[in-house]
């Protein structure tokens, strides 16, 4: 894990002399170049920062690595049993991993890793690492585990009660079977969190054993393949979407304010709604100018304004103007300097 420096809130850079400002400046551009760079990566799952060996390789994102660590990875693979602080695998979730990693799961390679890896994490750890490293299985993705998934997720052939339940009754158990692969694959490849999100995976299962057995039956799919493309885009799961939004997971919060301010900008407001409220001047004058005129920056555009703009709150001595009629008062009121 690698802690990045925080920068300096507004209060600690004015107690800070011009030569630290400078340092603390250097040091932040420092460790943004190191993640521009890729020297370190960012963990969507811990939200730290560790140097690129930590995640595993891929080529779907841009940084040539996963975006959750292989620490975060094994957690999401094991159980955790807050009592006793400690981990124990899960074939279950090790699944979903395999999943998200888009590997080939193989259930001999877990039986066997379970026998002789060690309590905790060790069996999602070695199996995960194994994979990458048997260069046989480099070509390999989740697609070619298939048949061992479906084969330990049906239960000798059987249907899950759950599927006829979200699918309703009536349909032939190849159809279920059908079903419940789509549904598993889907729940497992992608974010549902809510009931809406699950009544499209539903729908988009549905249309997916329509049009398997319209080409089956030789018959024309066009408007099926139509009504498929509408349900996921409505559920945000078309290809072009997902890359879109794996893309964005992967970048830095610095990145992704460069990616929005070159594809979105905001445009300019009409002048009625040009700085209603004088902020900018604000931060101008009380800030940029006055931290200017503290660090003994010389004159220009921010100072001028500055002294501009304090000029009207300065109290100036009087000087009495003195003409003939206000002496005579004066002078007769109090005498002159003479004793007259």
């Amino acid at each position: 894990m690698i802690k990045v420096p925080a920068p300096k809130t507004p209060a600690q850079v004015k107690r800070l002399s011009s030569d630290k400002v400078k340092n603390e400046y250097n040091a932040l551009a420092e460790e943004f170049n190191k993640i521009i760079s890729n020297d370190i990566v960012y963990c969507a799952k811990c939200g730290m920062y560790h140097a690129p060996d930590a995640f595993y390789e891929s080529t779907e994102f841009k940084v040539g690595r996963f975006p959750i660590c292989k620490k975060c990875l094994s957690e999401m693979a094991s159980d955790y049993d807050k009592r006793k602080d400690s981990y124990t695998d899960n074939r279950d979730k090790l699944l979903r991993v395999f999943h998200m990693l888009d590997l080939p799961y193989s259930d001999d390679a877990y039986k066997s890793f379970k026998e002789k890896a060690p309590d905790g994490m060790g069996v999602a750890n070695m199996m995960i690492s194994q994979v990458y490293a048997w260069a046989h299985l480099h070509d390999k993705t989740w697609a070619d585990g298939t048949t061992e998934r479906k084969a330990e997720t049906t239960a000798d052939g059987a249907v899950r009660d759950e599927i006829k339940k979200i699918f309703g009754r009536g349909l032939s158990d190849d159809d279920y079977l059908f079903l419940q692969d789509q549904y598993d694959d889907w729940r497992a490849r992608t974010q549902v969190d809510s009931k809406s999100q699950e009544t499209y995976v539903q729908q988009i299962c549905l249309q997916l054993l329509d049009i398997d057995k319209d080409r089956k039956a030789g018959r024309d799919c066009t408007n099926k393949l139509q009504a498929l493309d509408k349900l996921m885009c409505s559920a945000n799961l078309q290809p072009k979407q997902n890359v879109a939004n794996a893309a964005t997971d992967a970048l830095t919060f610095g990145q992704l304010i460069e990616k929005w301010e070159n594809d979105k900008p905001i445009s300019e407001p009409s002048e009625e709604f040009r700085d209603v409220d004088g902020i900018s001047k604000y931060i101008r004058v009380w800030f940029t100018g006055w931290l200017a005129k503290a660090l003994g920056l010389k004159a220009n555009v921010f100072t001028t304004e500055f002294d501009k703009e304090i000029s009207q709150y300065e109290v100036k001595r009087a000087e009495a103007e003195e003409d003939d009629e206000t002496a005579s008062i004066y002078n007769e009121i109090w005498g002159n300097d003479n004793g007259g």
